[in-house]
């Protein structure tokens, strides 16, 4: 089957407004039931700014950018208004969720936080998960030597900077 995206592309999903996703991987599906035999992608997306997971189906996805511009694309992207992840960390586009999520409670016998603290360990927290991220993207690249993963480093890279005011 021939599909219009590609690795790396930036796309935007049906059902998932103001977010944007890179195209991981895709699976060509045959599926043979008592009505006959259909044949459709499933496409594996990562959200490009808060690192989501995301399986949706071709017809859901809308082109946003070409892998070759993904990183000047990201670097002027305004994420101001960017929506916070809508509950687990990995979705189908249907919304069906295997239930792996982000923990947004209190841990009992932890003290609670006052506003500005909180702002600040959620801050911590989310800069050295992009450092994660970045690392890794980065030793991947290193080992197999495919630009995807630099590709991904350096949007990660450009995400901590806009968070910094550099």
């Amino acid at each position: 089957m021939k599909t219009e995206f590609t690795f790396g592309d930036i796309v935007s999903v049906a059902g998932y407004e103001n977010r944007i996703f890179y195209v991981d991987a895709w699976r060509e599906v045959k599926e043979t039931d008592e009505w006959g035999v259909s044949e459709y992608v499933e496409f594996e997306l990562t959200d490009a700014i808060n690192g989501e997971f995301l399986d949706a189906f071709e017809t859901d996805l809308r082109l946003v950018c070409r892998k070759q511009f993904a990183e000047d694309y990201l670097l002027e992207y305004d994420e101001t208004n960017y929506p916070e992840p809508s509950g687990p960390a990995f979705q189908i586009a249907d919304d069906y969720s295997f239930g792996i999520g982000y923990a947004k409670k209190e841990a009992v016998g932890m003290a609670k936080e006052t506003p500005k603290t909180e702002r600040a360990a959620s801050s911590k927290r989310k800069t050295d998960e992009l450092l994660d991220e970045y690392n890794d993207n980065m030793r991947l690249y290193e080992t197999f030597g495919d630009a995807e993963y630099k590709t991904k480093a350096d949007a990660v890279m450009a995400k901590l900077r806009r968070e910094d005011g550099e």
